[in-house]
């Protein structure tokens, strides 16, 4: 391809290099807890804002190079009881602390790492989630866990607790990819696992990834049409390759343990014929990167799906409460990041302490943010909430002169009264997210981009250990730092 051929006849050269956190400010100095739990206690409730909550389990058996989430993963299994309570603890202060305690909770995602190893501890989070007010029969609970290490138990209580979505991690069926990504080669126990959660669990899905090193158009398509034709599975969520935040896969392509990764142009096909497919056969999307099928899913549980999976607040009102190790809460003028470090976490909320990365957290005003994460979200920017993003000033020119660029590039279009991606929008998602957002902000995302890629190459010379704590992105810079002066 031709350094300068524009794909799919977009402004861009290039797939966006994505990653998994658009919502980071630069690092903060001088910080303090007590600054952090005030700001979450003074957040407004006001108009149009909503309840998630988002609670992570940093436990995973695996050791996946492509994991964006690998930095935190503990293998000590043995403290599950103990982390399901403390995540409790947590989650009740948090929220009780905050002007949302009491309101409707749109949506709670449990995700890691693999939940599905705290074992049967999980009955006493759904408990727990379950008791807290606000929480009713439209709320949308949804568990992520490993076809590899999940029990017959766990799912059962899934089913118990009513919970609305299981999801599990397939990224490929290719035996030879998955073996390159140091997976097992085949999907463990996969359809007795999506039988037993017939009639428990409404919504069963899969998660894909496209631009894996060796990924052709032909897989793509298989992975994607198993999927949709599968008798049990009715959901499935088709994510972008971030290696910016995997540096461990891109070690693995600098040494040769994988072949490079796919040229720009078959990139963006992969993304296109992803979606492409998923509408072909009907599906609708109901996720930043997920599709449904209404065939296969009542109208009553398609309503429930809050639409962004939880990565992130959409707009600047929402109250985003993220409970354990790396997670990460969002509300209006607060930004705060959970320590990576599962044993500093475990020892801080023993104490009733919250265990923040002071230097990751922020007190800035993001009133811009419904435009920038609109992209993200499923059902797109009402037209009444971009005219209000514009009149307060929240946007300024240049932002808005980007949006009826887009527009008129074919990637945003107006439906009724709301802006929705088309197709080729959600291919380039990654690109229309950074290019909405203020010259500073989009400067920092690439900043951790190349913070990963610096790691990677750090990994593949050995002049880091190849472990998780490398992708412990609340300690990059001293990780570099450190290995610059051992190299001079």
């Amino acid at each position: 391809m031709s350094d300068n051929q524009q794909l799919l006849h977009s402004r861009f050269k290039s797939i966006a290099d994505n990653t998994i956190d658009y919502w980071m400010k630069e690092d903060s100095e001088g910080l303090q807890s007590p600054s952090i739990l005030e700001a979450i206690e003074n957040a407004p409730w006001l108009p149009r804002a909503t309840l998630q909550l988002y609670l992570h389990v940093a436990y995973c058996a695996q050791a996946c190079s492509f994991c964006a989430f690998s930095g935190g993963n503990s293998l000590d299994f043995k403290t599950s009881q103990e982390y399901a309570n403390l995540l409790i603890w947590q989650m009740k202060d948090l929220l009780l602390r905050s002007q949302a305690a009491g309101k409707p909770i749109a949506s709670v995602n449990i995700g890691g790492g693999s939940p599905d190893l705290l074992k049967t501890h999980i009955a006493s989070v759904l408990e727990a989630v379950r008791a807290l007010p606000g929480c009713n029969d439209q709320t949308e609970i949804s568990v992520e866990f490993a076809l590899s290490t999940v029990t017959d138990d766990f799912l059962d209580i899934l089913g118990e607790y009513k919970v609305t979505k299981a999801s599990f991690g397939i990224q490929t069926l290719d035996s030879n990819l998955r073996r390159g990504l140091r997976m097992p080669s085949k999907p463990h126990r996969m359809e007795e696992i999506c039988e037993r959660l017939v009639g428990k669990v409404p919504i069963i899905n899969a998660d894909l990834i496209t631009g894996f090193p060796g990924h052709t158009i032909d897989t793509i398509v298989h992975d994607h049409e198993f999927f949709i034709n599968h008798p049990i599975v009715n959901s499935i969520s088709s994510y972008l390759l971030t290696p910016g935040a995997a540096p461990q896969l891109i070690a693995d392509i600098e040494t040769g343990h994988m072949v490079a990764r796919p040229d720009e142009i078959q990139q963006a096909l992969f993304r296109l014929h992803s979606y492409t497919t998923l509408q072909r056969y009907g599906w609708v999307r109901k996720g930043t990167n997920t599709y449904m099928s209404p065939e296969k899913i009542s109208a009553e549980i398609l309503s429930k799906i809050a639409g962004n999976e939880c990565i992130g607040a959409r707009r600047y009102e929402d109250f985003l409460i993220g409970c354990g190790p790396q997670a990460i809460s969002c509300l209006p003028g607060v930004r705060a990041e959970n320590t990576v470090d599962i044993t500093d976490w475990m020892k801080s909320s023993r104490n009733k302490d919250h265990s923040f990365a002071l230097s990751k957290c922020s007190l800035d005003h993001q009133k811009d943010m419904a435009l920038w994460v609109f992209p993200l979200m499923a059902d797109g920017l009402a037209s009444d909430e971009y005219e209000a993003l514009k009149m307060s000033k929240a946007i300024d020119e240049e932002q808005i002169v980007n949006f009826e660029a887009f527009r008129a590039e074919g990637l945003i279009f107006k439906l009724g009264n709301r802006y929705k991606l088309s197709i080729t929008g959600e291919v380039f998602m990654g690109h229309l997210v950074r290019n909405f957002k203020k010259e500073s902000d989009q400067k920092v995302i690439q900043e951790y981009i190349e913070e990963g890629y610096a790691i990677g190459k750090l990994l593949a010379n050995e002049k880091l250990k190849s472990m998780n704590s490398a992708n412990n992105r609340q300690i990059t810079k001293e990780l570099i730092q450190f290995s610059n002066r051992e190299s001079s």
